[in-house]
């Protein structure tokens, strides 16, 4: 328990099911919901696996509203949604499908609900900046498809500001009332990318200080999906509460700069043998040219509480960079680039 008397590291209730239209009709059924927001990436709109979904939910007798535009964890993408779910008039947020598709969903059922601006509100109970009202905040349940988007089963929601700045909120309210492992789901993405989904969770759970022992096993899970499944969730409830250092300047320089996001965290990971597999994983995405300009680590660095400015700074320090100065990075003997 914190200071301020919350409790962190809890991990959401779970469920394996084999098919995800049943258990998520089902999981509405028994809280007398029947208008649930629908929240995913594009794939959630497209024939026929994404709309099998949708009308599979209006076949069990829900009148669903579907937001395929999570394709980015913005500020802008959560207004949208969260004018979408007053509009049709709501009464829940399910997501489904990747880690991004997730951190929207949760950033709109907490808006839902908030007078004051994402930009606002207090980062954690107690911290500076308006407190979360947790009064209003729909039932959420997450059905993720990828390691990443089961790391991202927890209580904080990972979104870019109006400036482009990572800005995480966490709050127990943003923890999910349910998390359902649908085979149906889970099997439906191809091979490459929950490969590549495995490796961007071992980062983001090397970043918040997960244990050595955890990550090898997300890395070391084979063909199992399941079991890489059900790592990424126990990790979630480490990785809630971190500050995610390395994770707020990807996140930055991927929203703000157009970098990619697995690339430059993979670039800002300090080089470790149990971390060969995650980057091999990653090849090809740009990991040895990603860099952080000037503005970019401002902007990261402005959007900090002091504690997890703190850290940031050691991660720039680590690497080679002043954040007083233009970013310079180290090379591997020591020049700068």
């Amino acid at each position: 328990m914190t200071a301020c008397g919350y409790l962190w590291g809890l991990p959401a209730p779970t469920r394996r099911v084999p098919a995800a239209i049943s258990a998520i009709a089902e999981w509405c059924r028994d809280r007398r919901i029947g208008r649930p927001m629908l929240v995913g990436g594009r794939s959630l709109g497209t024939p026929p696996a994404g709309l099998d979904v949708v009308h599979g939910l209006e076949a069990e007798g829900l009148a669903v509203w579907a937001f395929d535009r999570a394709t980015g964890p913005s500020v802008a993408t959560v207004a949208e949604a969260v004018a979408g779910y007053g509009f049709e008039g709501c009464d829940a947020v399910v997501a489904i499908g990747g880690g991004v598709a997730l951190d929207v969903a949760k950033a709109a059922a907490l808006m839902v609900a908030q007078r004051s601006p994402y930009r606002a509100l207090a980062d954690r109970p107690g911290a500076g900046g308006d407190p979360v009202v947790a009064s209003g905040i729909p039932a959420l349940l997450m059905v993720p498809a990828t390691p990443a988007a089961a790391l991202a089963v927890g209580a904080v929601a990972w979104i870019a500001d109006e400036t482009g700045a990572a800005r995480p909120v966490r709050h127990p309210a943003l923890r999910p009332a349910e998390a359902i492992l649908a085979g149906d789901r889970i099997d439906a993405v191809p091979d490459d990318a929950f490969a590549r989904s495995a490796a961007v969770a071992a980062l983001i759970a090397v970043d918040a200080g997960a244990a050595e022992v955890d990550i090898a096993g997300l890395l070391a899970s084979g063909g199992d999906r399941v079991a890489a499944m059900e790592r990424a969730l126990r990790l979630s409830a480490v990785v809630e509460a971190a500050g995610g250092p390395r994770r707020r300047l990807a996140l930055t320089a991927a929203v703000a700069g157009g970098a990619d996001f697995a690339g430059t965290l993979a670039a800002l990971t300090p080089t470790a043998d149990r971390l060969d597999a995650a980057r091999a994983r990653l090849s090809g995405t740009g990991a040895a040219e990603a860099t952080l300009d000037a503005r970019t680590v401002r902007a990261a660095r402005e959007a900090c509480g002091p504690a997890d400015a703190a850290e940031l700074d050691r991660v720039l320090n680590g690497i080679g960079l002043d954040f007083n100065e233009a970013p310079r990075r180290r090379g591997r003997r020591g020049r700068t680039a």
